[in-house]
């Protein structure tokens, strides 16, 4: 159901590296779109980044965000507790992996 994409970036990200994006993801058409180069210099990122971004797209297919309130406000919860729990049992399953694990040594 998941389709991976690379995302199509030319220029570098300017200075202040904090307003990139690592990877998006389509809840409807179960796209999930990764940038592999890294923000500064454009080169590839190492095998275990990518996978980890990976895990973490695809945690958002398994725990998908809900709409909550606080403080009389209604808040669109993305990343919560049981949110990052299934990212790292996402992690985990690729560590024992005998293909994929072999990038995290």
């Amino acid at each position: 159901k998941l389709f991976f994409r690379p995302m199509q970036r030319q220029k570098p990200v300017p200075k202040s590296a904090r307003n990139f994006r690592l990877a998006y993801t389509n809840l409807k058409t179960g796209l999930i779109c990764i940038d592999i180069l890294t923000p500064r210099k454009r080169q590839p990122k190492k095998p275990s980044a990518v996978l980890r971004i990976i895990a973490h797209e695809i945690a958002h297919h398994q725990k998908p965000p809900y709409k909550q309130r606080f403080r009389g406000r209604i808040i669109n919860r993305q990343h919560y507790p049981k949110f990052y729990k299934q990212v790292n049992k996402n992690i985990e399953k690729i560590k024992k992996d005998s293909l994929l694990g072999q990038y995290f040594k």
